[in-house]
């Protein structure tokens, strides 16, 4: 065999080697999907420590659960789709302080119906969430003093007699009702009957009135003070 020849065949062999050896190309992973959950109400500030979840697209909604991560200080989270990614996935972020589910249109949505699917590599930005607590300082429409020891409850007004949280004020005359899924149609009552005061619905001036009708829905979150008269 001429020289010439031998050495090309030498440096074939060599090279098909190294290819065995080294097998395929690793699998390069997506860019994940990133975005920022804040709080829907006031000043927007972030959502820190909310579970987040990446989940594949089926033919009857949400699948299985592919990556998870938690909001941090900033509200920012990052989802890895892996190294062989699908088209298009669902973000699920989990009830706690703040209300679920799915995301899409830049909120926090309540079911699938409305979320949007993103690619692997998505930079979804900022993303609303609605508080699942109302929080609020009971007092005395005439001293400003704090009232405690008083019961107030959330309703939806979808139907009141069904009580959807409630907490009694403590010595700041604070109240705090956590697990909520109302938005815009959660009414409170307020009952100090028991200590002296009148019994009723918060209204739009943030005092209390006798009847549901008279009534406006409360806001979610923090509502700062609601006024109450001495019977």
């Amino acid at each position: 065999m001429p020289r010439a020849l031998a050495l090309l065949v030498t440096a074939c062999l060599a090279l098909l080697t190294l290819a065995v050896v080294a097998g395929p190309p690793a699998a390069v992973a997506a860019d994940p999907i990133t975005g920022r959950l804040v709080d829907a109400t006031g000043s927007h500030p972030a959502v820190q420590g909310a579970t987040v979840r990446l989940r594949t697209v089926t033919g009857s909604g949400p699948g299985t659960v592919v990556d998870t991560d938690v909001t941090d200080s900033d509200g920012k989270f990052s989802l890895d789709a892996g190294a062989t990614p699908d088209d298009e996935y669902y973000v699920q972020v989990l009830a706690g302080t703040y209300q679920g589910v799915y995301v899409g249109g830049g909120y926090v949505q309540p079911t699938p119906a409305y979320a949007v699917t993103y690619g692997p590599h998505a930079t979804i930005g900022k993303i609303l969430a609605n508080p699942a607590f109302i929080r609020g300082v009971l007092v005395n429409s005439e001293t400003g003093n704090p009232v405690r020891d008083v019961r107030v409850t959330a309703r939806s007004a979808n139907d009141l007699s069904q009580i959807e949280g409630s907490d009694f004020t403590g010595r700041g005359g604070v109240f705090r009702i956590n697990g909520l899924e109302c938005e815009d149609d959660c009414y409170l009552k307020v009952n100090g009957a028991p200590k002296g005061y009148e019994v009723g619905f918060r209204a739009c001036n943030a005092g209390v009135v006798p009847t549901w009708g008279a009534a406006c829905a409360s806001p979610i979150g923090r509502i700062g003070k609601v006024f109450l008269d001495k019977d």
